[in-house]
């Protein structure tokens, strides 16, 4: 069930620069960001693949209580 990715296209960071961080960019810079979320985007999908949705997480952040002031 696992679906290949469709790539990052310079046209969605530009429209997501201006549209929710209200800070168009020009398609240079966008081809920057472009260089660098990609490869991203990449390890998140190989990630995904690993078998690990039986394992429980390793560490878990459990707060502690104190009584001292």
């Amino acid at each position: 069930m696992t679906k290949k990715r469709s790539p990052i296209r310079v046209e969605t960071i530009q429209a997501v620069a201006a549209e929710y961080a209200g800070q168009p960019i020009d398609r240079e810079r966008a081809d920057a960001y472009l260089a660098y979320l990609e490869p991203i985007c990449e390890m998140f999908s190989g990630l995904r693949k690993l078998p690990i949705k039986d394992i429980e997480p390793g560490v878990i952040f459990r707060p502690v209580v104190r009584d001292d002031p």
